[in-house]
């Protein structure tokens, strides 16, 4: 037992101890502020310290059998520190303009130094421009009323109206918050339109006008030297708007260029001292292995502050880990939805520059870690051939069109395809992006999913499904044919046979005879129609991992939210019931809605969840981080009596006698389908423009469906003229599969034992 006097003792020496300690660290700190203080205080006005993002490298995404879509390559940037470059400098919009110039030079350069075009476009130095204006007068708004950078460039100019003077926009938004009070306005689901945040101000201001509000502004407020050209102006504002919205800040840096040539990187290191807080980084930069694809795997490009701060686009990315505001995140397609997975984690480097010498030196480093890479469902191989069937077949027509198709057993896509398409190897280049922009054909919208359409007779597999189900026909029922229908004083027509029939239902889909399924709709109504529509999902969203419109059903319930957004429009009435029953009225589905939709009848009645994504794996293929599973998203109750009798009448549009029997009558393999044509208008430039759609949706086998292929043709006039692509697609389909190289892939980075 330890009696009193010893823990005396052994309390006196813990406290002598204690004593010591803060004896020497009171010595310590008087050393560090009064006896080395001045010392330190001017080590630290000579040395910056900033720490800088190193960003990871994006996963890789292939398609089902392991071929490479989307990789990466090393690439160097131009990035600018914002105390060494732009706080307190008086010269720094000279020094940016200096170094404009010099990248644009560069990016000239590299590409007259590439005899492959496509190459020389991918390597080319990039300023980091993203102002939607054309870079040479006469000054005009790139991309479409709408598009994401012009919207983004919309909502500056109203945040910006009072302090650039912009009576137009200013005014505008004033009658537009009171209209909000006075005269709402409502969307297709029936809910208020904020005004004043569709208020579009590039429409109100023209591009020259805000560049010279920007003129001002810069000369008067941001210190912009007076006098300068229009292209140095333009130049200037289009650089300054980017660092607006990268926040470029203490706490952000600015990327001025991507894929700058070593050249140039060697004059800025020889003359460093010129150009105080630009920094050269390496950087994994995307690199397109296949043409094909481009909207399906869509655009990647510098963060927004609105992505950083608010919703949009996936943010607010300041509340994700693993961001940072300098970030390249996923603009479009897979690359924005499939952002949490590919994105990687970023990595830092500390670096200390001296502020009298200039020379820079790591002290600090966190290794980035890569994203993950997905393997899609996508068929490389089929895939080029409907990119290039649809380009041959529907050039003519001077409009559009879309080509799905899935495994109708598990909802995998093994082709999107949309035409006009546009190259993402080349997508930023200026004046790509203005030709792009100006296509009236607008190339950039994935019809395969966001492309609305009546579906046409397409349509009439359903409404016999509905009228079987609900009595309203069976096996027995006929009608006769001859050309015309009188309903409600109006006489609808039926053009699709060339003498009077009576058919019953088989017969009316293989003739796609109009006057049958008037009889049909006139009894089975809109509000029946409805309901089967949204069991098939059509006019609802599918759950692809891809931006998609909803589209909608005709019927009563949709009528009345058109009523609700416009009053001019008029109550339901008999004649929609007989028009939606062919597919026309306010019927407006995508082609995967339609793909997906026959899948469900060939398949017996489940409806999956479409997807193109096989799986997702470890930037090393090492582990699976996420397995696609099929997903059914619900099940259609009809008989085998019924499934017969259509499948019946589809088997007959490929036969002799069918609506497709020339494309397909002497096929090797049986093709079911219907074919479809859907009248359109448009008015263009007030000039109102009648044309017609073709559309045809096929399965293949017939006895054992493996596939399914929607097409859609803008102004092809008829089904049959699209069936031709859909051979196409499935000559390559049954000519047989690809080799699966990702096992290989996956063996070679397999550690051996």
């Amino acid at each position: 037992m330890v009696n009193r006097s010893q823990l005396l003792r052994r309390l006196l020496a813990l406290g002598c101890l204690l004593l010591l300690c803060a004896g020497l660290a009171g010595a310590r700190l008087m050393q560090l502020q009064l006896v080395d203080g001045d010392s330190y205080l001017r080590r630290s006005a000579e040395f910056l310290t900033t720490t800088s993002t190193v960003s990871a490298a994006r996963g890789e995404i292939l398609d089902r059998y392991g071929r490479p879509m989307v990789t990466n390559r090393t690439g160097f940037s131009l990035v600018l520190i914002y105390a060494g470059f732009w706080e307190d400098r008086p010269e720094r919009f000279a020094t940016l303009l200096d170094l404009a110039r010099r990248v644009q030079a560069d990016g000239r350069a590299a590409a007259g130094d590439e005899d492959d075009d496509a190459a020389a476009d991918a390597r080319a130095a990039v300023l980091g421009d993203i102002l939607p204006i054309t870079e040479n007068a006469p000054y005009v708004y790139i991309g479409t009323q709408g598009s994401s950078a012009r919207a983004t460039l919309s909502d500056y100019i109203k945040n910006s109206a009072d302090t650039l003077g912009l009576t137009a926009v200013q005014q505008a938004k004033e009658q537009a918050k009171l209209a909000n009070e006075q005269s709402p306005r409502y969307d297709a689901a029936g809910e208020p339109i904020d005004q004043v945040a569709a208020l579009d101000a590039t429409e109100l201001v023209s591009a020259t006008a805000f560049l010279e509000a920007m003129r001002g502004y810069l000369e008067d407020k941001q210190g912009m030297p007076a006098g300068l050209s229009a292209g140095d102006v333009r130049t200037l504002v289009g650089l300054y708007y980017s660092m607006r919205q990268a926040n470029f800040s203490n706490n952000a840096t600015f990327t001025l260029a991507e894929n700058v040539s070593m050249d140039l990187i060697a004059y800025l290191k020889e003359h460093h001292q010129q150009y105080p807080g630009v920094e050269v980084q390496s950087e994994a930069v995307r690199k397109y292995d296949t043409p094909y694809a481009a909207h399906l795997l869509g655009t990647v490009g510098p963060m927004w502050s609105e992505e950083w701060n608010t919703t949009k686009n996936g943010g607010p990315y300041k509340e994700k880990a693993g961001y940072n505001m300098n970030d390249d995140i996923g603009k479009t397609g897979l690359e924005a939805s499939l952002e949490p997975y590919l994105h990687g984690t970023a990595g830092s480097r500390t670096m200390e520059t001296d502020l009298g010498s200039g020379d820079a030196a790591q002290v600090a480093a966190n290794a980035p870690q890569p994203g993950d890479n997905v393997i899609t469902t996508i068929d490389l191989d089929l895939q080029k051939v409907a990119e290039e069937s649809l380009a041959s077949y529907l050039s003519g027509y001077g409009r559009g069109g879309a080509a799905v198709a899935l495994d109708p057993d598990s909802g995998e896509v093994l082709v999107m395809a949309s035409y006009p398409t546009y190259s993402l190897a080349d997508y930023f280049q200026n004046d790509v992006a203005i030709a792009r922009a100006g296509d009236p054909a607008s190339p950039e919208l994935n019809r395969a999913t966001s492309g609305q359409y009546p579906p046409g007779s397409t349509f009439k597999v359903l409404t016999a499904i509905a009228a079987l189900e609900e009595g309203v026909i069976d096996a027995h029922t006929c009608y006769t044919c001859d050309g015309k229908f009188e309903y409600g004083g109006s006489t609808f027509h039926c053009r699709n046979h060339d003498q009077p029939m009576t058919l019953d239902v088989t017969q009316a889909i293989k003739y796609s005879c109009n006057v049958f399924f008037y009889n049909v709709g006139k009894e089975l109504t809109g509000a029946r129609l409805e309901k089967w529509c949204a069991s098939f999902g059509l006019g609802d969203l599918t759950g692809i991992e891809l931006l998609e419109e909803r589209g909608h059903a005709a019927g009563p319930t949709y009528r009345e939210v058109q009523i609700k957004a416009d009053p001019h429009w008029r109550d339901w009435q008999g004649g929609d019931d007989v028009n939606a029953a062919i597919g026309q009225s306010d019927n407006l589905f995508t082609p995967l809605q339609l793909a997906n939709y026959m899948a469900a009848v060939v398949n017996g009645g489940t409806l999956y969840r479409p997807t193109v994504v096989k799986n997702i794996k470890t930037y090393d293929y090492g582990e699976v981080v996420r397995e696609q599973q099929p997903e059914v998203r619900g099940t259609i109750d009809f008989s085998d009596a019924t499934r017969a009798l259509v499948m019946q009448g589809m088997s007959e549009v490929t036969a002799e006698g069918g609506t497709a029997a020339t494309t397909f009558a002497d096929y090797p393999i049986k093709v079911g389908g219907k074919t479809g044509s859907a009248e359109m208008t448009e008015v263009r430039d007030g000039v109102q423009i009648n044309y017609t759609n073709g559309l045809f949706v096929a399965f293949a086998p017939f006895d054992d469906p493996e596939l399914v292929v929607c097409v859609v043709g803008e102004g092809a006039g008829h089904g049959s003229s699209v069936a031709p692509v859909v051979r196409d697609i499935m000559d390559a389909y049954f000519a047989g599969a690809g080799t699966d190289t990702v096992a290989v892939m996956e063996a070679e980075n397999t550690m051996l034992p």
